[in-house]
């Protein structure tokens, strides 16, 4: 009797696994004929969940692991939070990491790895994201260590790329109405810019009276504030100066405004305890921070989406088919077309049911598309630790402490510097040609 229960035990688990392995591959097949990549997107926001549970929940668990929790004095409880964060991102750095790899150099929709790897085999690829969020766990601390300091270089790259985006996107914006030659457009363009620095210019007021109170002595806040508001003057100024040729102000509308919010980003992530932080004393409430980081998520989500589908990054256009890449999510996808019919055809019975995969070129990069969500794998990690400081007591505080504010304000100077130099560049180097 007993072992006919045990056997119907291992039966009933058997068909468990068996009825999971197989939702998750219809789920990744349903979603992938979308696009694959709204798939990775959504394997990437259940890592985000996955870290911010861990983070604030898992804290009992890790205590018991000896190999993790190995001292003499016990760490405190925000240590064994921020080393879930650390081994969750390892794990979808190795993810993401092995199929960037694993895709280099796929150039044409007839290799067996578009079908297999990428497009392809979502049930093996769900099933390797589980065992790589899990295997870090029985890494040693050391090991952990080690990444974390490799996710800072990591996630410094990018934000790097993020800012190339933003140049990208703001630039793109600017000729893409300007070519309609039609007056409304011409409108929407000023209305735009307007609307831009009105907020840009509000805002600075703002931040010089909410991040340096009456009777404080705050000179770093005020310091990094007009360091901001005059780096948006002189871009502003050299864009409509006819040394930029290719100089215009939406652009500089647009990359005005996102460093003054990188500024506000950056003097919001100073410790509640500082007394030039209007939030000193007291906590935030909790929708607050939801939606804040919910909304950092978000833009992270966005930028690996955006760097993986541009040519601007080493996407590979379609130049041959007249097309090239250059939405979010590709309008053959949106429809239902190439990409999305060859996002469905997860298995090898369907040659023999007679469906013939396309070829042709691919609209973009796999290798390099991955490659940016490992890097935004490491981005997360440093965003929900305080980029490896995390020194809050706070478990709901995210992306606070003095690391995060420096890191912003740097990628703020970045920013600009990149922008103003491609509005000098042709001038300096005339003999040079910029695309």
């Amino acid at each position: 009797m007993f072992a006919a229960g045990g056997m119907l035990a291992a039966c009933a688990g058997s068909a468990c696994v068996t009825a999971t392995c197989a939702g998750c591959g219809a789920v990744g097949g349903a979603i992938s004929k979308v696009s694959a990549r709204a798939m990775y997107t959504v394997l990437f926001l259940f890592t985000t969940i996955l870290a911010v549970v861990m983070r604030d929940y898992a804290q009992p668990m890790m205590r018991k692991i000896p190999w993790i929790s190995s001292f003499n004095l016990e760490p405190s409880p925000q240590w064994f939070g921020a080393q879930s964060v650390y081994r969750i991102s390892f794990g979808n750095f190795i993810f993401f990491g092995s199929l960037s790899l694993m895709l280099i150099n796929v150039r044409s929709r007839a290799d067996p790895r578009d079908r297999h790897i990428h497009h392809g085999g979502w049930v093996l690829k769900s099933t390797a994201w589980l065992v790589c969020n899990v295997l870090p766990f029985f890494f040693s601390n050391d090991v952990i260590t080690g990444y974390t300091w490799l996710a800072r270089v990591g996630s410094g790259v990018f934000l790097v790329v993020q800012m190339v985006i933003l140049l990208d996107f703001a630039f793109f914006w600017n000729e893409s109405w300007v070519a309609k030659e039609h007056m409304a457009w011409v409108v929407g363009l000023l209305v735009s810019t307007v609307l831009l620095y009105a907020g840009s210019i509000t805002l600075v007021v703002f931040l010089y009276k909410w991040y340096s109170p009456a009777g404080e002595e705050c000179s770093r806040n005020v310091w990094l504030i007009t360091v901001t508001l005059v780096l948006c003057v002189v871009f502003t100024a050299i864009s409509v100066h006819p040394v930029a040729k290719e100089g215009s102000l939406l652009p500089s509308a647009v990359i005005a405004a996102y460093c003054v919010y990188l500024c506000y980003s950056a003097l919001s992530s100073e410790p509640s305890d500082d007394k030039c932080n209007p939030h000193a004393g007291h906590h935030q409430a909790k929708p607050t921070m939801v939606t804040s980081m919910v909304l950092t998520l978000l833009s992270v989500v966005y930028s690996a989406l955006r760097a993986g589908s541009s040519d601007f990054f080493g996407g590979i256009s379609n130049d041959a088919e007249g097309a090239s890449d250059l939405t979010l999510l590709g309008g053959a996808e949106m429809r239902g077309g190439v990409d999305a019919e060859n996002a469905g055809d997860d298995s090898d019975d369907d040659t023999a049911a007679g469906k013939a995969y396309p070829s042709g070129p691919v609209s973009y990069s796999y290798s390099f598309f991955h490659f940016i969500f490992a890097l935004a794998s490491m981005y997360l990690a440093m965003l929900m630790t305080g980029w490896g400081m995390h020194d809050t007591e706070d478990a709901e505080e995210v992306d606070v402490g003095w690391a995060s504010v420096w890191v912003k304000m740097s990628s703020l100077w970045v920013t600009a510097a990149l922008y103003t130099w491609s509005l000098v560049a042709s001038a300096v180097l005339p003999d040079r040609e910029f695309l």
